[in-house]
C-alpha cells in the first residue's frame, strides 16, 4: 500500500495536473473554435453536429497536451513543496528523492503506456472520424449549390502498385459520389513493360465485393513478341476482379503525413515499401515519431524532477527555467531528426527513437547528480 508521504505528493501533484490539462485542453478547444467554426456554419451544420465535431475532436489533443501537462505540474507541485519546506522535512527524514517523487514517475509511466495505447485505438479514431466529418458536411453543402457532379472533385490522381505491377491514373475522382472518371489502368509484367491497359470512362470500387466495377470502356493487350497490340470488343461494364486496389489508399497519399492518423499511416506503410514508393518515408517517420511519443510524457517527468528538487539549494526560478529550456530543446532535438528521417538522410526508426533514449540517459544522470 501507497504511505501516507506517497498519497499526499501524489495529490498535491494531481490537483495541478488535472488544472493544467484542463486548461490546456480549454485554450486548444478555443482555438479550434476559431479556426472552425465560422465553416462549420457556412456548411449549415446543425448545433449538435457541431457539438459532436469538437467532442470527437478533442481526443487528438492528448499527444499534446499531456506531456506539456505532466512538465508544469511537475515544477509547480515540487516548487509548493519547497516554497512550504515540505520537501525539505521530507528528505530530513531520510526519504531519496526517487523515494519522495515515486508516486510521480509511476503516474508519469502509467501515463506513456496508455498514451500509447490511444495513439493506436481512440486517437486515430477521433482524427479519422472528424475529418470525415467536416467532408461530409461540407461536400452536402457544396452540392446543394453546385449539384452533385461538381463537388469533391480530385483531379489527377495517379498510383503507382508496384507490388502488383499496377499504375492507375485516374483524369477526375469524386469524393461525394466515390466514382473515378477517365480511368487508365496499366498492368505490367516485373520489367515493368505494359502487358495490358484497361480504359474506362468511368467506375467505382465496391467495397463489399473488393474490386473495382467499370463502365463504357476497352482493354488493349500488347504482345511484347512482335509489337502488335490487338484491342478487345468494347464493354459497357466489366467487373474487374484483379483491380483491388483501394481508392481509398490512393488519396492518402494526396495527404500530408501529419495530418494522418495512426491507423491511416499504418495502412500505408504495410501495403507500399519505401522501394515500391520513396514517398512512404515520410509516412513511415511520421508513424514512428508518434510511437516514439508516448514515451515524452515519461521522459518530461525526468527532465522536471531533478530540476524542480534542485531548487531545495538554489533559487527554484533557475531549475525551472533550466528543465523548460532543456524540454524546448528536446523537441528541437525531436523535429531536426524527424526532419531528417522524411528525407531519407535517417533511419526512420532511429530519427524517432534517439531523442527518446538520448533525453532518458540524460535524465538518469540528472537523478544521481540530486540523490
Amino acid at each position: 500500500m501507497p504511505s501516507l508521504a506517497d498519497r499526499y505528493v501524489f495529490f498535491e501533484w494531481l490537483k495541478v495536473f488535472a488544472l493544467v490539462l484542463g486548461s490546456m485542453f480549454g485554450l486548444l478547444i478555443l482555438f479550434e473554435i476559431q479556426d472552425s467554426f465560422t465553416d462549420l456554419v457556412s456548411y449549415e451544420a446543425t448545433f449538435g453536429q457541431i457539438a459532436f465535431y469538437y467532442a470527437i475532436l478533442s481526443p487528438s489533443f492528448l499527444t499534446i497536451t499531456l506531456p506539456a501537462s505532466i512538465l508544469v505540474s511537475i515544477l509547480y507541485a515540487l516548487g509548493q513543496l519547497h516554497r512550504s519546506n515540505e520537501f525539505v522535512a521530507l528528505r530530513a527524514s531520510g526519504m531519496s528523492v526517487i523515494r519522495v517523487t515515486r508516486s510521480i514517475w509511476l503516474a508519469s509511466l502509467l501515463i506513456s503506456g496508455g498514451l500509447w495505447y490511444l495513439n493506436s485505438s481512440l486517437i486515430p479514431w477521433s482524427v479519422e472520424e472528424s475529418d470525415r466529418l467536416m467532408l461530409s458536411l461540407r461536400l452536402n453543402k457544396e452540392a446543394q449549390e453546385m449539384g452533385s457532379d461538381e463537388v469533391g472533385i480530385i483531379q489527377g490522381l495517379s498510383f503507382d502498385n508496384r507490388r502488383a505491377n499496377r499504375m492507375w491514373f485516374i483524369n477526375r475522382y469524386s469524393q461525394f459520389k466515390s466514382q473515378g472518371y477517365g480511368i487508365q489502368v496499366s498492368m505490367m509484367n516485373e520489367d515493368r513493360r505494359e502487358m495490358r491497359r484497361i480504359m474506362a470512362r468511368y467506375g467505382y470500387f465496391d467495397e463489399v465485393l473488393g474490386y473495382w466495377i467499370l463502365f463504357d470502356g476497352r482493354q488493349i493487350i500488347h504482345n511484347l513478341e512482335d509489337d502488335s497490340n490487338p484491342r478487345l470488343p468494347p464493354f459497357d461494364r466489366l467487373e474487374a476482379r484483379e483491380l483491388t486496389d483501394d481508392p481509398g489508399l490512393m488519396l492518402l497519399f494526396g495527404k500530408r503525413p501529419k495530418d494522418l492518423s495512426f491507423r491511416q499511416l499504418t495502412r500505408i506503410t504495410e501495403n507500399v515499401t519505401r522501394d515500391e514508393n520513396p514517398k512512404v518515408l515520410a509516412y513511415d517517420a511520421r508513424r514512428h515519431a508518434l510511437m516514439a511519443s508516448a514515451a515524452s510524457c515519461l521522459i518530461v517527468a525526468g527532465i522536471a524532477v531533478p530540476f524542480a528538487v534542485a531548487g531545495v539549494r538554489t533559487n527554484p526560478a533557475v531549475g525551472v527555467s533550466k528543465s523548460i529550456g532543456l524540454f524546448f530543446g528536446f523537441y528541437l532535438l525531436t523535429s531536426v531528426l524527424n526532419a531528417l528521417g522524411r528525407d531519407g538522410s535517417l533511419s526512420p526508426v532511429w530519427a524517432a527513437w534517439a531523442p527518446m533514449v538520448l533525453m532518458i540517459v540524460l535524465s538518469y544522470f540528472l537523478m544521481r547528480r540530486v540523490r
